[in-house]
């Protein structure tokens, strides 16, 4: 058995096809995701339809997070409007079931990070799906992480792919025209799918 973890999507549908042909999964893999498989790529629904037929396990991005909250998108603000422009009504439900975070015998996943200095229970959603420095240090959150299990995040795009003690970033940036990254835990393989192209602005904040 092998364990596959995605980084961050953003409706990168062709590159998410690459990296899984890569990875080549067969009976008995398991394949999770960090979140933010939708917004600002392409192809939200077509990654939500592969994703789903291969059983993949996601914990909530921030994106996902940012739908829910705005659905049904009865307003007209922008962060609506793209949302709606995504015509992913038909995965709502799986989205809403989707985990903050996923606890497993060795490892952890979850979409940004968490306050150490806090049980990871208790910790906001908001901080599980945003967090990138903490508020009382700026200094990166998993600066003060001392645990034993091994945290996979993404959301830090500007961070890029990082291994550090205990914790793995797999946000390479692939909606602003780096790579979708995947790792393969039991063969410390990391793979790396180049952008087609740059799909968003990395310094633009609009939802």
């Amino acid at each position: 058995m092998k364990t596959l973890i995605i980084g961050d999507i953003h409706g990168c549908y062709t590159e998410l096809q690459t990296l899984i042909d890569k990875f080549g999964p067969v009976d008995g893999d398991r394949i999770f995701c960090v979140g933010d498989i939708i917004n600002r790529g392409p192809d939200s629904s077509k990654c939500l339809d592969l994703l789903r037929k291969l059983n993949v396990r996601s914990v909530m991005g921030n994106h996902e997070h940012w739908y829910l909250k705005a659905h049904p998108f009865k307003d007209h603000s922008v962060t609506s409007y793209n949302f709606r422009k995504l015509e992913i009504e038909d995965h709502y439900d799986w989205i809403k079931s989707l985990p903050y975070y996923i606890i497993s015998d060795n490892f952890i996943i979850v979409h940004a990070g968490f306050d150490p200095s806090v049980a990871f229970k208790d910790n906001s959603k908001e901080s599980l799906v945003s967090v990138r420095t903490l508020p009382h240090t700026n200094l990166p959150w998993f600066d003060g992480y001392y645990g034993t299990k091994h945290i996979y995040f993404g959301h830090w795009a500007k961070l890029g792919v990082f291994f550090g003690k205990n914790v793995t970033n797999l946000d390479g940036g692939c909606v602003y025209g780096g790579h979708l990254c995947g790792y393969v835990i039991e063969d410390n393989r990391l793979i790396k799918i180049p952008a087609k192209r740059t799909y968003h602005n990395i310094h633009e904040e609009i939802i």
